[in-house]
């Protein structure tokens, strides 16, 4: 079944995944870096107080995602989203209030865990729980939302900010959510059930179950499996990376010689590879496994660092955005539908909320660890060889685990 006819096919589970990646830009890195300015002069703190704020909260959502994301698993899907959505509303208010450093810090943290966390995690679970045979599909689908939300965002909320300020742009988001998510998703999933899934033309089977698909995995359970320490470490290099390359993208421009104007231009070559790579990960993936794809995924990103790192002509930054978001594009598609190929679907949501966690601790690493170093007199071309070279080494190390479970499991 090709794209077009699996989308209309399937139009209202895929179109509630997309929306709830799409919406969950009101929490990521790169719509909430564009209030720093407004609100440091605000509450006069300097941009390291800001960061230090921002990285506690991101933590602090990261490990309560741990908790609370297993409860997909055992809440209706519809109740589930309301329940995030009322989240990401209410962290929306509160942050548009805030009148001291404590409700700021809870309204980072509401906005960290309801929109990056748990609305990426409520999309990507229902996608890889809900398909088998086209999971790869449905998952590149509902990867859709990251790149609407990264072209319609940042310059509607920057037009918001100049117009009306920074605590009304945060008012005016929560209306939003208020007004259009929440209707779409009473609509998209009134009288949702697995049985109307369609993956290849017909209603979609029950796949034969291994004695490990079949069970109920508790978080202890996972965390003991050797398979958690292969696939975490891909997890944590991917939101380290590219959180760390957009939230110091202006420094390393001006270190390498570029205009901002020029960087920011050019990540649009990282917007098309993300795009592009997302949607051909999703039928790779259904036909080759998951598991036979993932040790390539970072290849990609570990040349576009290592190009950063060894040239400084104006090129390389077309070059160097547009590997790493084939990576970026790549990953999310096919590391979700790892973790229900190698785990089963039955206890999705805390086998993802794991991840999940180590994703967002990644984000909240990235930006500390990158200012420890520089501030230790490394330059970011000595930084990111030496982040190539981490890359390099954990490809290996997957590639190795693969082939090692590979031969265990023909013996």
């Amino acid at each position: 079944m090709n794209y077009y006819r699996f989308f209309v096919s399937n139009s209202r589970i895929l179109i509630f995944a997309i929306i709830l990646t799409f919406f969950s830009g009101f929490g990521q890195t790169f719509l909430l870096s564009l209030y720093i300015p407004e609100i440091i002069k605000e509450f006069d703190i300097s941009q390291g107080a800001y960061s230090r704020i921002y990285a506690i909260a991101t933590l602090c959502s990261g490990i309560t995602i741990i908790f609370a994301g297993k409860f997909i698993d055992r809440i209706p899907l519809q109740r589930f989203t309301l329940l995030v959505i009322t989240g990401i509303i209410a962290a929306n208010l509160l942050a548009g209030i805030s009148i001291n450093l404590y409700m700021l810090f809870v309204a980072i943290f509401m906005l960290r865990f309801f929109g990056q966390g748990m609305l990426t995690h409520t999309s990507m679970t229902a996608m890889g729980r809900y398909f088998s045979k086209a999971r790869g599909k449905a998952l590149s689908i509902a990867y859709l939302g990251f790149p609407m939300a990264e072209a319609v965002f940042p310059i509607s909320v920057v037009s918001v900010i100049m117009l009306l300020g920074w605590r009304e742009s945060f008012l005016l988001s929560a209306a939003v959510i208020l007004v259009v998510l929440l209707p779409l998703v009473f609509f998209l999933l009134k009288n949702f059930n697995k049985s109307k899934i369609r993956e290849e033309g017909i209603l979609a089977p029950q796949a034969k179950a291994s004695p490990e698909q079949d069970r109920y995995w508790s978080q202890r359970d996972i965390i003991r499996k050797a398979d958690f320490y292969t696939f975490a470490p891909t997890a944590f290099i991917t939101g380290f990376t590219l959180t760390a390359l957009f939230f110091f993208q202006t420094f390393i421009a001006e270190f390498k010689g570029w205009t901002i104007e020029w960087m920011a231009l050019n990540i649009g070559a990282y917007a098309v590879s993300s795009l592009v790579f997302s949607i051909a990960a999703g039928p790779l993936t259904d036909r080759f496994t998951a598991r036979k794809i993932f040790p390539f995924v970072l290849v990609p990103m570990a040349l576009g660092i290592a190009t950063l790192a060894l040239h400084s002509h104006p090129a390389t930054t077309t070059i160097f955005w547009f590997l790493v978001g084939m990576s970026a594009g790549a990953n999310p598609t096919v590391s979700n539908a790892l973790y229900a190929e190698t785990f089963g679907v039955k206890s999705l949501g805390s086998i993802r909320s794991i991840f999940t966690f180590v994703m967002v601790i990644s984000t909240a690493a990235g930006p500390v660890v990158y200012s420890s170093i520089l501030e230790s007199n490394f330059n970011f071309n000595q930084i990111h060889l030496i982040l190539s070279g981490v890359i390099l080494l954990n490809i290996v190390f997957v590639f190795l685990r693969s082939r090692s479970n590979t031969s265990r499991l023909a013996s």
